[in-house]
């Protein structure tokens, strides 16, 4: 395999990683495997580095084992070559021998070069997004002439807080982001961009508003209603008692200390094992059991 066979190879990997075809990279790691390549192919291509970057990025577990494989065997077949550290051409300072780089040096040089490529393009590319955000946070503002230099400052602040408070997770930073973005071109949080141009809001509070609490008054007063609707509508009779009887005997414990309660269809939310009555009942009857707490309904009464 010659160096442009390998440079179409490591082509070939980079373009089956972003269609996920697992299988083909498979296939072509194993080609390289079996292929000579020389200590001349891995200076002058990249296959290194795509192997490491390869490493990185798939998630698939057998094409990480088989490239790390690969990458082992060239490190331990060419860190016995002499060439890299013995050769020395006729004439020459020895001293010379010493400054060329074995294939197993080269092997991770390569490989820390990409790493820190990696990880410069990741921050480059998170500071993009970051000036993004603040391009957004300013658009909602939406300052007039007056206000445009003060609405830049607090975008830059906002957005400052906001990373601050979910440095972490670039998730958690977008998500809020976009919360606050969106609560800001609500025509009805108008509350929120007048209080930050006028300061009665600082740029920290702001950031760690949550979404309630950036909601409007109307918004919030809905919402109290509702949650005052659900509590009562979910609150069950208390202090119903029973009236005791010996009439009826229970099928589980066979006891006949029990009682028989009435509770009005109007009651919301009766317990599941309480069958609803015809349309003309008015109220239904169930029966209670003292003794083992059993309940069920008047049509499977044991009466004595």
């Amino acid at each position: 395999m010659d160096a442009k066979e390998i440079v179409h190879c490591a082509l070939q990997i980079e373009k089956s990683n972003a269609d996920r075809s697992y299988g083909n990279i498979l296939t072509l790691l194993s080609d390289l495997d079996k292929s000579p390549v020389t200590s001349e192919h891995l200076e002058t291509t990249d296959i290194v580095k795509v192997l490491y970057r390869l490493l990185k990025t798939c998630p698939d577990g057998g094409v990480k084992k088989a490239a790390r494989c690969l990458l082992s065997k060239w490190k331990r077949q060419y860190s016995k070559d002499g060439r890299g550290v013995k050769y020395t051409e006729k004439g020459k300072d020895p001293e010379l021998s010493c400054r060329v780089s074995s294939p197993d040096e080269r092997l991770s040089k390569q490989g820390d070069s990409q790493s820190d490529t990696e990880n410069s393009s990741a921050s480059s590319d998170f500071s993009s997004i970051r000036a993004k955000c603040v391009q957004l946070l300013l658009a909602a503002l939406s300052p007039e002439p007056p206000d445009q230099d003060k609405a830049a400052e607090l975008a830059v602040a906002v957005e400052q807080h906001i990373h601050k408070l979910h440095t972490s997770s670039q998730v958690k930073y977008k998500a809020c982001v976009r919360s606050k973005v969106a609560n800001l071109r609500n025509a009805k949080n108008r509350h929120l961009r007048q209080g930050l141009l006028s300061c009665f809001l600082s740029p920290e509070v702001f950031a760690q508003m949550t979404a309630e609490e950036m909601a409007s008054t109307e918004l919030r007063q809905l919402r109290e209603q509702y949650s005052s609707q659900g509590v009562n509508e979910r609150q069950l009779p208390q202090g119903v008692e029973g009236i005791e009887t010996q009439k009826i005997r229970c099928k589980r414990c066979g006891g006949s200390d029990c009682k028989v309660t009435q509770v009005s269809r109007g009651t919301l939310f009766l317990p599941a094992w309480v069958r609803s009555g015809g349309p003309d009942e008015d109220a239904m009857t169930f029966v209670t059991c003292s003794g083992c707490g059993q309940q069920w309904y008047h049509s499977r009464w044991v009466c004595l």
